[in-house]
């Protein structure tokens, strides 16, 4: 039996008088292989992210009005009061015209109170987060202070604001003292805080004439209680708005919705692991396709070399160096296309991770699940031209084509 190495030097030889059909036949692969090691590493670097934002930020409740004129002072009290609750930030965002060096531009403005600096576990470039007691002054996230004005905004600049006013039906419009830049983007959903310009919630009412707000972020003390806290909460303000208990499952009837850390990070990976899946059937897909590719470029390889397989034959290689030599080459094809296919789908993890953000976790699984399945496309692609080269009687390969 001929050994390895001869295998693998006939079949180099073969694929260097080929090149051009060898790296054709090997596009399928390398396509399939790259998508399946991008989405792997994407889907992990997400996930790996998101619990690390996750771990960081204080263990939270989001509640949100589906309706209007329903969260009010009372409300956001009865939360606060709830067995395991540290603190409640309250929210009410609407679009206002921002005017600021002669410039004007529809920001999003989101009345709060003080409470959301620790929701959001908030950084600043420059100045600090208002107070309770403070009136006209405004927190500016930084992609607002940098980059949507022609003179960036800094801290003491001074802002014009304008709010629809549902009272009288006009654009009130007020002055702001600028006492803060937020540039944190560190917890999970609270990015808005770097593209929105905050003021004071009595602020925010008073010029839009709304004493209502639409959501409320509830801090609590034990992540490991976070689903019972968010059930009394729940049943705190469906006893106060009217709703009973036994409709609290009933979505048309509670005005209402609730999420807490915990389920935005599983409905997440859920949502993450389902592309993964997609992305996957496509890689797979290709897969099939460059496998069917080496079958074709294989079987015409054993028509091509039919005299060369007769005469191999005839020199005493036996059935098997015949079937090994071919399935060897059709591995070679495979795996260099999945050498291709890896390094080009970490190119690409890379760029999409660096464009988003976020950390890349090195995917040393799905590098060896695309080891593994360059070989056995190889192997498999391989097998039924290389089983028809072996069988061929030497007698008939030597004779005129």
């Amino acid at each position: 039996m001929i050994s390895l190495s001869h295998c693998v030097s006939m079949a180099a030889a073969s694929l260097k008088s080929s090149k051009l059909r060898s790296g054709l036949t090997a596009l399928g692969i390398i396509i399939g292989i790259a998508a399946v090691i991008t989405t792997f590493t994407l889907g992990d670097s997400m996930n790996g992210y998101v619990n690390s934002q996750m771990d960081q930020g204080p263990p939270f409740i989001e509640i949100y009005s589906t309706k209007e004129r329903v969260f009010y002072e009372q409300q956001a009290e009865l939360v606060a009061n709830a067995p395991g609750v540290e603190s409640v930030a309250i929210e009410w965002g609407a679009t206002g015209a921002v005017r600021f060096s002669n410039e004007e531009q529809n920001i999003s403005v989101i009345g709060t109170n003080e409470s959301m600096a620790d929701v959001m576990e908030m950084n600043f470039t420059a100045g600090r987060f208002f107070t309770n007691k403070d009136s006209y002054v405004a927190v500016v996230g930084k992609n607002i202070a940098e980059d949507s004005f022609r003179n960036e905004i800094g801290v003491r600049s001074s802002i014009d604001i304008s709010i629809y006013n549902y009272d009288t039906k006009t654009y009130v419009t007020e002055s702001f003292q600028v006492i803060g830049i937020a540039g944190s983007d560190s917890q999970l959903g609270y990015s808005y805080g770097q593209s929105s310009v905050l003021i004071p919630i009595q602020t925010m009412q008073q010029m839009s004439g709304r004493t209502d707000f639409n959501a409320m972020t509830a801090v609590v003390d034990d992540v490991g209680s976070i689903n019972e806290t968010e059930d009394e909460i729940r049943r705190r303000l469906a006893r106060n708005l009217g709703v009973s208990e036994r409709d609290l499952d009933d979505e048309s009837q509670v005005p209402f919705v609730t999420y807490n850390k915990i389920e935005m990070l599983e409905q997440f990976q859920s949502l993450t692991s389902t592309l993964q899946y997609f992305l996957v059937g496509i890689g797979g897909i290709s897969l099939i396709v460059g496998a069917v590719g080496i079958m074709n470029i294989m079987i015409v390889t054993v028509t091509e070399r039919t005299k060369e397989i007769g005469t191999l034959k005839a020199l005493g290689y036996s059935a098997k160096d015949i079937l090994m030599m071919f399935v060897v080459e059709s591995i070679i094809i495979s795996v260099l296309g999945g050498v291709i296919g890896t390094f080009a789908g970490l190119l690409a993890a890379y760029a999409l991770t660096s464009l988003l953000g976020v950390p890349m976790a090195f995917p040393y699984s799905s590098i060896l699940v695309g080891a593994g399945l360059s070989v056995c496309v190889g192997v498999l692609a391989g097998a039924q031209p290389s089983y028809r080269a072996a069988q061929m009687n030497p007698v008939d390969a030597l004779r005129d084509l």
